[in-house]
């Protein structure tokens, strides 16, 4: 039988760079421990753009928890708990946002506590502020129910009927939208999330709409610059010179600049809504709704209202990719009528210089002749004078020995003439 030996490790394995990254995820943002009755409030607060506004904001509030005797928190933790003499208070930092949410006792009418660390977010900008009451009633009662706006009153039933949610996404006189919570028949921890997705619902709806005023702001210089491409494009097939496509060209790459500062104002707001809207349909499937006769469910309502916002943000973006697309190929397809165009003309200057060497040669060639005659002529003319003695002496008649010299003297002038002509080509 073989024996098997056991094996001991006696090195720890190497972690993963990421491990304890992902662990700490995993406990980032504990649930806060709601009693049966409460009053709850949050505060979000969109950061500004900058590299380093995130990190600055949260240095801030490590000094003002140091000054006030509070747990400081590490740089790379995201939420933070401690209490005051009368309120709970929770501190998350998340990517663009940040949001304080305090609890306190019911009826607390603790609106803007100055000792919770508000003052700290003084460069951040106030997006949402939300209440809810957690009642120890196992329905909203209807005594709380004139307060909310008819038109726009949401009461649900939650988690298996075992709670009811009360509200109508108006801002009351002190800017918090208000909700009212009966969770008389739910355990404390149950209790504890569901506030916590409550508070989520409205956060993230909030956030999710963001994108809508500037989708609206941006559809006018959109749909001017669909215009100016769909007038441009009309004039592409009576563009007839070179310097005409360049026009068109220039004021193509014009538009494109355009189209692409309007795409990154729009983008990463864009892609955010759309990544708001997707956590806040989570949330709200995690309250496992059931309408009421009293009036919309929060899904419903929500639905019929964002829903819309982040189908019009997605058309903005769809039309701005559709505009850059059609920029692209007008530019394409000048660049080719350009193209061509230059070819064209390039053929034309290279037969003009083909022409003007063909006449060249040509001109050469008949100069050649004439120069060899010339040459032959000057030459027979020089013969005559050195000649003339010798054949006056041996009786030979001049004119017959140059008549016969001729054709040897053109030969031989020819013949010269074209090793020149050789040697130069050469």
């Amino acid at each position: 039988m073989v024996r098997l030996r056991e094996i001991q490790v006696t090195d720890k394995p190497r972690d993963h760079p990421f491990r304890q990254a992902i662990m700490d995820e995993v406990h980032a943002r504990p649930v806060d421990i709601v009693p049966e009755t409460a009053r709850v409030r949050r505060l979000v607060f969109v950061m500004p753009t900058e590299a380093g506004a995130l990190g600055a904001a949260l240095r801030r509030f490590a000094q003002f928890s140091a000054g006030k005797g509070y747990p400081v928190p590490e740089d790379e933790s995201r939420q933070h708990s401690f209490e005051t003499g009368s309120q709970a208070v929770t501190w998350e930092f998340h990517t663009e946002f940040v949001t304080i949410t305090w609890r306190s006792m019911a009826g607390g009418d603790a609106v803007w506590p100055d000792d919770i660390g508000i003052k700290v977010l003084s460069d951040g900008l106030l997006i949402g502020a939300m209440r809810i009451d957690v009642i120890a009633e196992d329905v909203v009662p209807a005594r709380l129910l004139p307060g909310f706006e008819l038109q726009s009153l949401c009461v649900s039933d939650i988690e298996g009927r075992q709670a009811q949610v009360a509200t109508d996404f108006v801002a009351d006189e002190q800017s918090f939208t208000r909700f009212e919570f009966a969770a008389g028949r739910l355990s404390t921890l149950r209790r504890s999330i569901l506030v916590r997705r409550l508070l989520e619902v409205e956060t993230y709806r909030t956030m999710a709409l963001m994108g809508l005023p500037l989708a609206r702001q941006a559809s006018p210089d959109l749909r001017a610059a669909e215009t100016e491409l769909t007038a441009l494009i009309g004039t592409l097939a009576d563009i007839t010179t070179i310097d005409q496509a360049q026009a068109a060209l220039t004021a193509l790459n014009s538009l494109s600049v355009r189209s692409g500062q309007i795409s990154e104002r729009l983008d990463y707001r864009f892609a955010a809504s759309q990544a708001y809207g997707n956590i806040l349909r989570a949330r709200l499937a995690g309250l496992k709704e059931e309408s009421t006769s009293l009036g919309s469910s929060l899904s419903s309502y929500l639905t019929n209202r964002v829903e819309p916002a982040l189908a019009t943000c997605l058309a903005i973006e769809k039309r701005l990719d559709v505009l850059s697309d059609k920029i692209e190929r007008a530019i394409g397809l000048l660049d080719v009528r350009i193209e061509l165009d230059v070819q064209v003309q390039n053929k034309a200057v290279l037969e003009t210089i083909a022409r003007t060497g063909h006449s060249q040669f040509q001109l050469q060639r008949t100069v050649e002749g004439l120069s060899t005659i010339a040459i032959s002529y000057y030459l027979l003319g020089i013969l005559s004078y050195v000649l003339a003695g010798p054949l006056e002496e041996l009786h030979f008649d001049k004119t017959l020995a140059l008549s016969v010299a001729a054709p040897f003297v053109l030969l031989f002038v020819w013949l010269m003439v074209r090793r020149v002509r050789n040697a130069h080509a050469a």
